[in-house]
């Protein structure tokens, strides 16, 4: 591998500009690591409100709908029955996302375990980010799949298959990362300037999961039994209403 003394004295801006890609790197890393993170969070309190209420929420659902085409039938109008297909919309979403609930339950991962499972996460979203390889299309798409991969396994927490992935990443089983010397100037300014969109992108991405009132709910130390038996008992007053 050529040493950086070598590279400072071929392209005299080459070492800066990869000294700032890697920086960026690894704040962007942090970042992602940090968005994952958030969306976990979301997706556990969704996970527990559709074990607790679920059912209560499609059965309120069906009422809603039953009620809309009744309404639809009687007037004829076109925009009441446009509101049916909503509610059957919403009730299919429903079900679908229950059922994918029920399907992908995510593992119990010791608390020892977490600072590893960051740290692979990390040097995966370093190594085989998109924007390394947007010179090359074919490498593009398989590191898209890839981090399509890794996410869905860092949300789930699930601590196998994180390392499986990273394992298989540096072993160049999925793929050869790239080497550092194989980037010209003009691709390193390109690359900086994503890796900064990129940074902005997903602070504005976190700004807006933190506000989620889910996120919110399990992270400020919320009573969850007491919050789920009062939205348990709001809906089912909410469904008798209906129903009479």
């Amino acid at each position: 591998m050529i040493t950086q003394q070598t590279t400072l004295t071929r392209h005299p801006a080459t070492a800066q500009l990869l000294a700032q890609v890697r920086a960026l790197e690894d704040t962007v890393a942090q970042l992602e690591e940090e968005k994952a993170g958030c969306q976990y969070q979301i997706e556990q309190y969704y996970r527990l409100l559709r074990g607790r209420v679920g059912d209560l929420l499609t059965e309120l659902l069906a009422v809603q709908l039953q009620l809309a085409r009744q309404r639809a039938g009687q007037t004829g109008r076109r925009s009441d029955a446009e509101a049916a297909r909503g509610w059957q919309e919403r009730l299919d979403s429903t079900n679908r996302v229950i059922q994918d609930a029920i399907a992908h339950q995510p593992v119990d991962l010791a608390e020892t375990a977490q600072p590893e499972l960051k740290r692979l996460y990390r040097q995966a979203v370093t190594l085989a980010h998109p924007d390394r390889h947007t010179a090359d299309p074919d490498r593009m798409a398989q590191a898209t799949a890839f981090m399509m991969q890794l996410n869905d396994a860092y949300q789930r927490q699930d601590f196998p298959t994180v390392r499986r992935l990273v394992q298989d990443l540096t072993d160049g089983r999925l793929f050869l990362v790239q080497d550092d010397t194989t980037y010209s100037i003009d691709t390193l300014r390109q690359w900086l300037q994503r890796l900064t969109d990129r940074q902005q992108a997903l602070q504005a991405e976190i700004a807006q999961l933190t506000a989620e009132s889910a996120y919110q709910y399990m992270t400020n130390g919320t009573d969850l039994t007491a919050h789920f038996t009062q939205l348990h008992t709001a809906l089912t007053q909410q469904l008798a209403q209906l129903q009479r």
